[in-house]
């Protein structure tokens, strides 16, 4: 619920002279908001900065210092600010002010002003991802600076295709953008498309990147994220290199890339450090624990409730003495293991890191243990919720993880209503829908719909990287399959 004020003040930010009364009355005369007055060279000089944005000695020592030993009136060449930039209207001014930037002006000339490059460094320093942990990887992680981050990006993208777009977003409080892209490599039509919806967001402020993914993406009812969230400057180059493109938002440490397919999310940066068979081979463990996290639950529904028949006899014994003494039915018994699951999942979340861990482990071993001899559940329930919630754990995104928690749900309830017919029909239910789906023009579900068989060397398996088609036809960098290892035939072998 946002709460608004009704009755709206004149606004005079649009006024085309500067006017410090108007600047000060536009940020409500705010505590922060100083002015001083600078006599130099016959000259009265105000200097109009917001106290908690700016560094106090970087003011004094690179404005406030030169101004006054200023021996002519060329304000460009005395102060030592690394960026300086011309005010024109109080608009730019106070945006200026609101980045941190000091406005200085000539009190006998208000038609223009200088922002001068003035404002405090609070970034954290470069870590280590947290989220997307890796084995062989660069250990830097994305912070919440919109130019340490373009830094990041560009130390491992080494480009003169390079591009960088800023863009501002919000009408009440503004956030800075910036659209990357190597060109020469992207898609012109998807950066048109990007563009062109980053420009139609209208919202009053942007609070995470959650806000500007929600604008851009093709389909919002769905439970596949369509765009990729990453912390890792070693991904978003890679994907850069691909054709993709990057979208960084300032306070924020995860950058946004797109367009994703769905295989895009199982990949990870230890796919292409180790071996191809090895990393080929970690990428299908993941796409079939997927699998198991999404209809392992509503399997053990069906066989029990409907299809015992299909179980060995042996099993069947074990599993009849194990639910006997269980008062509910398999699709409740599962329900109520799926939501503690869930309640212990979100509790050590918020919890301190240093609690968390044992939290999660005595209080899985203390509730399962306890359900299973109240009576509750069953062994082969709590076996199977176990082995689901550890599956949905393989996958390195976690919003794909997330799906899986979503579909499960009613998956479970259509196996305990109709069984096995139920799993087929919601299974081809959600083949369907993520064939259908488009992001940013491009096959949500590639390359298995539409079927190309060309793509397939990156998305199940992960074949070298001499073998690879990196690029579009229309990117000099195109032809790269067996040139780098030429050296084998000048050896007079074949190409292994």
């Amino acid at each position: 619920m946002r709460f608004k004020r009704n009755k709206s003040k004149k606004s005079l930010i649009n006024q085309a002279n500067l006017s410090i009364e108007n600047i000060k009355s536009q940020l409500n005369h705010t505590s922060d908001l100083k002015d001083r007055e600078i006599h130099s060279n016959n000259q009265i000089y105000i200097i109009l900065y917001i106290n908690s944005l700016v560094d106090q000695e970087k003011l004094e020592s690179k404005i406030i210092k030169p101004l006054t030993k200023m021996e002519n009136n060329n304000i460009l060449n005395e102060l030592y600010s690394q960026e300086i930039s011309t005010a024109k209207s109080n608009e730019i001014a106070i945006n200026g002010l609101l980045d941190g930037y000091c406005l200085l002006i000539k009190k006998s000339r208000n038609s223009e002003g200088f922002l001068l490059k003035t404002n405090a460094s609070t970034d954290r320093e470069v870590s280590e991802a947290i989220i997307e942990k890796t084995i062989l990887g660069a250990k830097v992680g994305f912070v919440e600076s919109l130019d340490k981050n373009i830094f990041l990006l560009r130390t491992v993208t080494k480009s003169p295709d390079f591009t960088v777009k800023n863009y501002t977003l919000g009408s009440s409080t503004t956030t800075n953008v910036s659209l990357i892209y190597l060109d020469h490599v992207t898609d012109p039509e998807i950066i048109k498309k990007v563009e062109q919806r980053i420009k139609s967001i209208t919202l009053d402020s942007i609070r995470s990147a959650g806000d500007i993914q929600d604008c851009i993406e093709d389909h919002t009812v769905t439970p596949f994220p369509q765009l990729l969230l990453t912390e890792r400057p070693d991904r978003a180059s890679a994907n850069l290199k691909d054709g993709r493109v990057a979208l960084i938002i300032d306070g924020s440490p995860t950058v946004i890339i797109l367009p994703a397919t769905f295989m895009t999310f199982f990949q990870t940066p230890d796919d292409y450090i180790t071996r191809w068979w090895l990393g080929s081979f970690f990428r299908f463990i993941r796409l079939f624990s997927y699998i198991i996290a999404l209809i392992l639950p509503a399997l053990y529904i069906a066989f029990v409730s409907f299809h015992y028949e299909a179980i060995p006899l042996e099993l069947v014994y074990s599993l009849q003495s194990s639910l006997s003494y269980v008062p509910f039915r398999p699709f409740i018994e599962l329900m109520i293991m799926q939501l503690s699951l869930e309640l212990l999942r979100e509790a050590s979340i918020r919890l301190p890191p240093s609690v968390a861990t044992t939290f999660g482990i005595v209080g899985g071993l203390v509730v399962g243990t306890a359900m299973v001899e109240a009576g509750i559940v069953s062994y082969g329930g709590l076996i199977v919720v176990a082995l689901t919630s550890v599956s949905s754990f393989v996958q390195p995104n976690l919003e794909m993880s997330s799906s899986i928690r979503i579909l499960g749900f009613p998956l479970m309830l259509l196996a305990a209503i109709f069984g096995f017919f139920g799993i087929v029909v919601g299974v081809l239910f959600v083949l369907i829908h993520l064939s259908r789906l488009i992001s940013f023009g491009f096959p949500y579900f590639s390359p298995f719909v539409p079927l190309n068989m060309e793509n397939f060397k990156d998305t199940i398996i992960r074949v070298p990287s001499w073998m690879m088609y990196k690029h579009s036809k229309n990117s000099s960098h195109y032809k790269q399959e067996k040139r780098s290892r030429k050296w084998k035939l000048d050896e007079s072998e074949e190409p292994y």
